[in-house]
């Protein structure tokens, strides 16, 4: 019963509020995979982003927050990804975002505007076709503004494109994709020479999603850098246990950085000069071929039979 959980977020129990929080964010999901007949989802329900809103403003205005009141930040935080109220969850998010917030609330924030801004993203360029192929960016209709016009919220991405944290600077740079605008691709710009890769892929990423090559040499690196091996030299001599975590990084982080490299390229792929294209070829034959993760094999090869009939 939604409305009984929603009258439960204004209880003076703090447990009573939580659970019910919790219990609201799995309808919310329930929702996304069933959507009900009976009624408007609850995603879209004021009553629900109201309180849902207010519960996380209440907790974020605390000057001594405890361990469990930062882990329920996060959970409202990312729960509010899900909501369609931009007007009511947006103000919210910006100050879950602010500078001095704890990093793992300030990263649940990121990825709710990211989440936001996506479908937004999405709705409005058709990205994906019918069939429900995604449609490279040559094909998708242009944004003509930001899908966020939120002001705190825009600031607060501005803010975390040059926090001193890499990962608050990759989660900008993701959501700053998925916002587009010009001012969101001029902080993208900037971001291609950021000292962190993440940073520096989302970056690479976020433009070419929009359709700028500008971000086209900065690929063209990181294909060639996604093939570099583990340099196991430079871990010998070190503690198992610290060897062990750098394996399952790479092998975790090297696919991914892989597979948006080239998805970035199928995106970009029309857009580019001849010469262009003809530095790109052989780093997507070469993935195809060579790459560690099968799945990255496939989707090389698929995007090599693909760019060389157009």
């Amino acid at each position: 019963d939604w409305t009984a959980l929603v009258s439960e977020l204004g209880s003076n129990n703090e447990h009573r509020r939580w659970r019910a929080a919790q219990g609201l964010a799995q309808l919310i999901r329930n929702d996304q995979a069933s959507p009900p007949v009976d009624r408007e989802p609850l995603a879209r329900n004021p009553d629900v982003a109201i309180a849902l809103t207010a519960l996380l403003k209440d907790s974020l205005a605390s000057t001594t927050p405890s361990d469990e009141d930062l882990t329920h930040q996060q959970f409202i935080a990312r729960a509010l990804g899900a909501l369609e109220a931009d007007p009511v969850t947006l103000p919210v998010l910006a100050i879950a975002m602010e500078d001095g917030r704890d990093l793992e609330v300030r990263k649940s924030a990121l990825m709710a505007v990211a989440a936001i801004a996506g479908r937004h993203f999405d709705k409005e360029t058709g990205f994906t076709s019918e069939g429900g192929e995604d449609k490279p960016a040559s094909e998708r209709k242009r944004l003509t503004s930001s899908t966020i016009t939120d002001a705190a919220v825009l600031d607060q991405l501005k803010r975390a494109a040059q926090s001193p944290e890499p990962v608050i600077r990759h989660l900008a740079g993701f959501a700053l994709g998925n916002v587009g605008g010009e001012s969101s691709i001029e902080q993208l710009k900037v971001m291609l020479f950021d000292g962190d890769r993440a940073a520096r892929a989302n970056a690479v990423t976020g433009m070419a999603r929009n359709g700028s090559v500008e971000a086209v040499p900065a690929l063209i690196a990181l294909l060639k850098e996604v093939q570099i091996p583990l340099d196991t030299a430079a871990l010998k001599g070190k503690p198992e246990k610290e060897i062990f975590e750098a394996e399952q990084r790479y092998q975790v982080e090297q696919p991914q950085l892989a597979r948006n490299c080239l998805r970035a390229v199928l995106d970009l792929w029309a857009l580019m000069t001849p010469e262009q294209r003809q530095e790109i070829r052989p780093e997507v034959t070469n993935i195809s071929e060579k790459f560690f993760s099968p799945d990255v094999r496939l989707q090389a090869a698929a995007l090599a039979k693909r760019i060389a009939a157009e």
